[in-house]
């Protein structure tokens, strides 16, 4: 005969009654969906009631009461619970027929609360669970005590049961209501139908998670907005006598002039020159949306970590504040206990519980389109918040316009604000119903900080022999390739001379772009400098050179590369972008191996209209490229996902959403063992000397040391285990499957998850990683 433990003495947790536990879920889920009709509300609080009911079972409670190593599983039972009373609440009311898809949605929702969040045709929760071990009875008391429409249902194994047979039969109603059939469809209307469904999901694991451990978030009043205000201003008015601050200002000024012609609009553009100060103007438009209109909370999205890193000093040193990071790197480090905004548990973080974020792309877009279940915690504090996408062309294209529709709805639903910044600015009209107010500032002829000109192919050797001709002091060349950058570094042969690209490990990159920028800000020079990088110094990397050298592209990321020249306007005379067709060993033609012909086809065309180009002449050059592009594939059928969504089938569209374009080659993970030398140590970024300490691992080989130990990752507690792998991956590098395979050793990733790389130079503290290009080209 089964054991039982009375539901009234089981626990959700040490010290916490698993009864309390669910009524506390259930009244917080009914809160969060205060502005959601009374029905929905009272059916997603017995969501609530029941989502952890079978915690209660025997097995649970002794693993919880620490007499065996694991429980069995909650959720699916929990989910099925939900749905025999769910389905009688909604008959008992005469509402099934208009809430069978919430029901539906929300028996998923409990299935998936500790996992991946699957297609609502996933029936694995309908089957036969241990009735015995679980106090059937008291539940049932619980039930009619919270829910006395409910008094007449009876839970006992006969009903339960039963309930197996007909259980499918209402689940197959309700997918057939969702079917859209062959009629017409609108992929907003859609879209705002999914984007409840996953407000509706992040009530319920918000109820769950914030019960376990309290977080709280503090908002962006009137008076703070109004400070930030001054304080940008007081920033902004230093250095007035330096030209391009007078630009700066005048710009700004124009760009809030235009603000206030329509500042109701939920969508915005900010489109301005690189250099003209587009972040910081973004920022005094967030607060000004904050003062006047009552927004809480910014936050601010770019694609790649150092814009990220950036732009969290930027905000400390403009505004006053801290930030709160959420990225694959980022660090909550320890900071004064009663300030509520630095000093939250990882579980904060994850729910973006602060009233200043910073996040990637790939973060954003799980809140937008989340997989996971925890992914939705970061909906959690979202209301109200004004939203920034730095460089949203760097999104790929398939995406773009569902990435667009989901915010839109999502704007809607949680009263957002978004503000678009680039200089190369995407169109909208394919994802949005309405196009964004435009807020633009063009540079202008009197203002040009460079002039771009097309120049002879080049192949490596020839490329460094026109950069060292040369006669400025700073220049830099762009590839499109890794192995393209290593080939014209290695031909450069010169002492000040650097090669960044993506096969360089985090901290490795990190110390290196800091390098850079030193050199860059030394007044005198004896000899020139010399950059040699792929695309990652693009967009989000502050540095500025006399002359750039640009392998043809296409046209977004050749005015991208053309911001790093005269950035300031620094030089006396104007700075200089060379784009020329680059052909590795004089033969092959690299950037199809990046880019799409079409759009290639599109770019040279245009630029080919005319031999030099100012800089005042792109914005324009720009616009017409992307209308051509978007005639070329309007990018409308990924909208399709949406459908595939709203009925039912949700990891079509989660899966279908990556920032940036797929890589189909499967990489594998190696750690690399490189340690800075004493100079470069004074670059190394706080968070990860922080980590250093805390871990008391001072260079690569004592952190693989730690992480190849067992009992002393297991020792960890969770938070701390995130914290050392966020050192750990510092020096984690992603490599093409064969090319891994061959440095490391198939044995080695047998025998770890991620082998170090040991006994050879394949990677150098000047040029990363690089024995693959020499060993198979026959360089030396």
């Amino acid at each position: 005969m089964s054991r039982l433990v009375a539901f009234d003495q089981c626990i959700a947790r040490p010290g916490s009654l698993l009864r309390d536990h669910l009524i506390q879920v259930g009244h917080s889920i009914e809160m969060f969906l205060e502005k959601e009709s009374d029905t929905l509300r009272r059916l997603a609080g017995l969501a609530g009631i029941c989502h952890d009911i079978a915690k209660s079972h025997a097995k649970w409670q002794d693993y919880i009461h620490l007499k065996k190593k694991k429980g069995p599983n909650h959720s699916a039972c929990g989910a099925f619970f939900f749905s025999y009373l769910g389905y009688h609440l909604l008959q008992g009311i005469g509402e099934w027929e208009q809430y069978q898809s919430e029901w539906l949605g929300l028996i998923r929702d409990i299935a998936d609360h500790h996992s991946r969040l699957h297609n609502l045709s996933d029936e694995a929760w309908l089957t036969c669970y241990d009735w015995p071990s679980l106090d059937l009875a008291g539940i049932e008391a619980f039930i009619h005590e919270q829910y006395k429409e409910l008094s007449a249902v009876k839970i006992n194994p006969a009903s339960l049961e039963q309930w197996l047979k007909e259980a499918e039969e209402a689940v197959e109603e309700a997918l057939d209501a969702l079917q859209l059939g062959y009629g017409s469809w609108k992929a907003l209307r859609l879209m705002r139908k999914v984007q409840v469904w996953r407000h509706i999901t992040t009530g319920l694991i918000a109820g769950d998670r914030f019960d376990v451990k309290q977080v709280t978030t503090i908002w962006f009043d009137k008076y703070a907005h109004q400070c930030h205000l001054e304080r940008i201003d007081n920033y902004c008015k230093k250095n007035q006598n330096h030209l391009l601050s007078a630009v700066r200002l005048q710009a700004q000024e124009d760009i809030m002039t235009q603000l206030l012609r329509d500042p109701k609009e939920r969508f915005y553009t900010l489109h301005m020159p690189t250099g003209y100060g587009k972040t910081i103007t973004s920022l005094k438009i967030a607060s000004w949306f904050g003062e006047q209109q009552d927004f809480q909370k910014i936050v601010y999205v770019a694609p790649y970590l150092s814009i990220l890193e950036q732009t969290s000093l930027v905000i400390e040193e403009v505004m006053g504040e801290k930030t709160l990071e959420h990225h694959s790197l980022a660090l909550l480090e320890d900071r004064d206990e009663n300030d509520q905004r630095t000093s939250e548990s990882q579980l904060a973080v994850e729910s973006w519980a602060h009233a200043i974020v910073c996040t990637s792309f790939h973060q954003f877009g799980k809140a937008l389109f989340p997989k996971r279940s925890q992914d939705v915690l970061r909906r959690a504090f979202l209301q109200n918040a004004v939203i920034i996408i730095d460089e949203p062309q760097i999104l790929s294209p398939e995406v773009w316009n569902v990435f667009l529709c989901g915010l839109e709805a999502l704007s809607d639903l949680m009263n957002l604000k978004v503000i678009f910044l680039s200089a190369t600015m995407p169109p909208f009209h394919y994802g949005l119903s309405k196009l964004p107010v435009p807020l633009q500032v063009r540079a202008t002829s009197d203002h040009d900080r460079y002039q771009l000109l097309l120049e002879e192919a080049r192949d490596e050797v020839s490329l460094a022999s026109f950069l060292k001709e040369k006669e400025v002091s700073t220049k830099a060349a762009i590839l499109n390739t890794i192995e393209d950058a290593y080939r014209v570094y290695r031909n450069i042969k010169t002492e000040r001379a650097y090669l960044l690209h993506g096969l360089m490990i985090p901290i490795h990159k990190k110390v290196l772009i800091e390098t850079i920028k030193q050199e860059l800000n030394q007044k005198k020079r004896r000899y020139p400098l010399y950059v040699i990088s792929t695309q990652v110094i693009e967009a989000g990397v502050d540095v500025s050179f006399q002359h750039v050298a640009r392998a043809s592209a296409i046209l977004p990321s050749i005015v991208q590369a053309a911001g790093r020249v005269n950035r300031h306007l620094e030089g006396e005379a104007i700075g200089t972008v060379s784009v020329f067709p680059f052909y590795r060993k004089g033969i092959m033609d690299t950037r199809s191996l990046i880019y799409l012909k079409p759009l290639q086809q599109i770019t040279d065309q245009l630029l080919q209209q005319q031999s030099v180009w100012r800089e005042s002449e792109l914005t324009a050059l720009v616009q017409t490229y992307y209308q051509e592009m978007f005639r070329y594939n309007t990018f409308e059928a990924a909208m399709a996902y949406i459908r595939d969504a709203y009925e039912g089938e949700w990891q079509k569209l989660s899966n279908f959403f990556h920032p940036f374009e797929q890589n189909l080659l499967v990489k594998l993970p190696v750690f690399v063992p490189w340690n800075p030398n004493e100079e470069e140590q004074n670059l190394l970024p706080k968070s990860y000397s922080y980590l250093q300490n805390k871990f008391k691992a001072y260079n690569a080989e004592a952190i693989y040391e730690r992480y190849s130990d067992k009992e002393y990752m297991r020792k960890l507690s969770f938070e701390d285990r995130k914290q050392f792998m966020i050192l750990f991956n510092y020096y984690v590098l992603n490599i093409p499957q064969k090319k891994a395979l061959r440095l490391v050793g198939e044995e080695q990733f047998l025998k770890h998850r991620i082998p170090i790389l040991r006994g050879t130079d394949a990677y150098d503290s000047q040029v990363g990683l690089h024995l693959l290009f020499e060993s198979s080209d026959g360089l030396n």
